[in-house]
């Protein structure tokens, strides 16, 4: 039994798709300028002469490089999706240490329960994974991608998951059960090998 969570294929292309304005806008203010030139005609008179100074430049350049990450990251994520998270022998592997960093393992015996929730974020609902341990040995005060809701549980955000929190709370459930039934196995057979 595997039980991985990725991001959302179709929210990774929604953003990906979202980088594409900006990439058009910055590059008709960086060459030609029709865009942008047919834009002023609507909006201005043909008295009120807009001219372009070297910040609205430097502003393209700006939204250039934005756009050119964003599309790039959107790409990346929808071709090649990160593990948020997964579920391994030694524990549960969750992105919580930031980018480009590997993911925190938190061990099957320190992990008390798992569960989903919503969280009200300034009038924003954001469904967590709720991730209750025994200890915060290991973790960072302040995760990426995550916060702590309580003492000693950890709500992961699950707004860019490719499945509801609580189904995938269920699975890891169904996983670390597994994993504990395995390990017992793998003893009683260990002691039997002994006595024989």
């Amino acid at each position: 039994m595997t039980v991985v969570v990725r991001r959302s294929a179709l929210k990774m292309w929604l953003m990906a798709m979202g980088g594409i304005p900006l990439l058009v806008i910055s590059l008709d203010v960086l060459t030609e300028r029709r865009i942008t030139r047919w834009l002023t005609d609507i909006m201005f008179r043909p008295e009120d002469v807009q001219i372009f100074e070297p910040r609205d430049v430097i502003f393209a350049w700006v939204m250039l490089l934005f756009g050119t990450l964003l599309v790039a990251w959107g790409l990346k994520e929808l071709f090649i999706p990160t593990k948020v998270i997964e579920c391994r022998d030694e524990g549960l592997a969750i992105r919580v240490n930031g980018p480009l960093r590997p993911p925190a393992v938190l061990p099957w015996d320190n992990i008390r329960d798992v569960g989903g929730a919503d969280i009200d974020d300034e009038g924003d609902v954001i469904p967590l994974l709720i991730v209750t341990v025994f200890s915060r040995d290991g973790l960072a005060d302040n995760p990426w991608g995550a916060r702590w809701v309580a003492e000693r549980e950890l709500g992961i955000m699950a707004q860019d998951f490719d499945e509801d929190p609580q189904k995938t709370a269920e699975k890891i459930a169904d996983y670390a059960v597994d994993k504990a039934r395995r390990g017992r196995r793998e003893t009683i057979a260990g002691v039997s090998e002994e006595h024989a």
